[in-house]
């Protein structure tokens, strides 16, 4: 059976060793290894500034040293790659298809919200990364540090449970995160029902003694989980494959979320199927 190998898409400095210590946290619970990678655009690429950087493959180089040697201080198994490529997002699904990847882990960039017209390349990339990957996507968008005592996991209709254990179980074990797990419902009645359900997914995903669940009244909204999201220091939502969602961006509900959270967001999306 092949190592699980966790790919690192390293493109911000200050995400670095963020973005190291999640996916080593994922790596270390399934005795995986870590790819430390990051892409440099050719000159005739138009979404990345790189190109016209004489130093763009000496930064990527130093990227993935730093990459590589935060994860190998977290004693994981470590390899480095990095490619020259006209789009970057095509370089790294290359690469995660070579390393036979189980999980992709990428950022997003730190700034606020862009507005509808706003054309921010990384986060493009982030979108065609996550429409092309031949695995798993883990999308961080990181706020108030690395500190992880307590995250939040919205369960919803759609939820794969198989997609959160890749995030959860290692949180819980690796850094002994408290997790609660959320839904909503319309009325008290209601939500006697929502609680049995949500416990059944739970035995179902065989994530029972992970986490307690909680049920709050009201509308499963985006903003009900961002107003939520304050008293947590990470949010883990899933969504589907791009192919069926109506809007590019993660998802409405999740793009949301992934923007206005008042904590770090770890979204988990699904690899997109032919």
């Amino acid at each position: 059976m092949p190592e699980y190998t966790v790919v690192v898409a390293l493109s911000n400095p200050a995400n670095v060793p963020k973005l190291i210590y999640i996916a080593t946290l994922i790596a270390a619970e399934y005795s995986g290894r870590i790819v430390v990678t990051s892409v440099v655009a050719a000159p005739d690429e138009e979404e990345c500034s790189a190109a016209s950087d004489p130093d763009a493959f000496a930064n990527a180089q130093s990227l993935v040293q730093r990459g590589y040697e935060a994860a190998l201080a977290r004693g994981l198994r470590c390899e480095r790659r990095v490619a020259v490529g006209q789009h970057i997002y095509q370089g790294i699904v290359n690469i995660a298809e070579a390393e036979q990847a189980d999980l992709l882990v990428i950022g997003m960039s730190e700034s606020a919200r862009p507005s509808p017209e706003a054309d921010i390349g990384f986060d493009r990339i982030v979108d065609a990364v996550s429409a092309h990957a031949p695995c798993n996507v883990l999308v961080a968008k990181f706020r108030n540090g690395m500190h992880f005592n307590r995250a939040l996991v919205w369960v919803s209709h759609h939820v794969d449970p198989t997609m959160l254990q890749q995030i959860i179980v290692p949180l819980y074990h690796q850094a002994g995160v408290e997790i609660e797990f959320m839904n909503f419902a319309a009325s008290p009645k209601q939500a006697e029902q929502v609680h049995i359900q949500a416990r059944q997914w739970l035995e179902e995903a065989s994530l029972t003694g992970y986490g307690h669940i909680t049920v709050q009244l009201g509308e499963a909204t985006a903003d009900a989980i961002i107003q939520a999201s304050e008293a947590y220091d990470v949010v883990i939502i899933d969504t589907p494959p791009l192919h069926q969602l109506e809007r590019r961006l993660l998802g409405s509900v999740a793009e949301q979320v992934v923007h206005n959270a008042y904590c770090t967001t770890l979204v988990m999306q699904h690899a997109e199927k032919s």
